[in-house]
């Protein structure tokens, strides 16, 4: 008699990770921060969706770059930074999105990149703080299908997932905390999600919804 030995799967097929890696809608592999009295920044790099829509629906994805900036002043809709990346100087015009300025360059990172914003009269080096993960990006989806299995199965829908699904680093400054963390979501076509935090530390489960 044939036994599944596999963990974290769908009866005996597909395992729940296979599912999620299938749908991921957007992940962040690299995570730079930076700060001054001025400002400070988060420049996130992984894949995600082209057409970016949260609709429960993942669709073709292609490598990002997010530049967010936190401003002490947000009176102006939008203004002009310099993103310089190992030399190479980019023009960036971001802008306003709820309490901070965005801009996407469009590209991937490496995460050995030397990284510098300039504006106006400061330059701020970022520092890739994901080098410093214990917990990587795989393993911290890992984690999250391990514990999310069961809410995960009831969204299977034939051989596919009627969801898609996200892992971002939780900015520590917007959320007061003294350190990062993973937040793993899954949302349905129904606009239902279910989240996790998970320590970049050492993998536990801080909270789950």
């Amino acid at each position: 008699m044939l036994l599944c030995v596999c963990g974290i799967c769908f009866g005996c097929g597909k395992s729940t990770s296979s599912y999620v890696m299938d749908n991921l809608s957007e992940v962040t592999k690299v995570y730079y921060f930076g700060q001054c009295e001025e400002f400070y920044a988060v420049l996130s790099s992984g894949m995600r969706e082209k057409e970016y829509l949260i609709d429960g629906k993942s669709g073709d994805c292609t490598e990002f770059a997010l530049l967010s900036l936190k401003m002490n002043d947000l009176s102006v809709p939008a203004f002009s930074v310099k993103v310089k990346i190992e030399g190479e100087v980019l023009e960036c015009e971001v802008e306003q999105n709820g309490m901070y300025y965005m801009y996407d360059l469009a590209r991937g990172l490496s995460g050995d990149e030397n990284i510098e914003i300039i504006y106006e009269n400061t330059s701020l080096s970022l520092v890739n703080m994901s080098k410093d993960f214990q917990i990587d990006f795989n393993r911290a989806i890992d984690i999250a299908c391990d514990n999310m299995k069961d809410k995960i199965t009831l969204l299977k829908k034939g051989k596919e997932l009627n969801a898609e699904c996200y892992l971002r680093v939780l900015d520590k400054k917007a959320n007061n905390f003294d350190d990062f963390f993973w937040c793993f979501t899954v949302v349905n076509t129904e606009n239902e999600n279910y989240s996790i935090i998970i320590s970049t530390t050492d993998g536990k489960v801080l909270a789950q919804s």
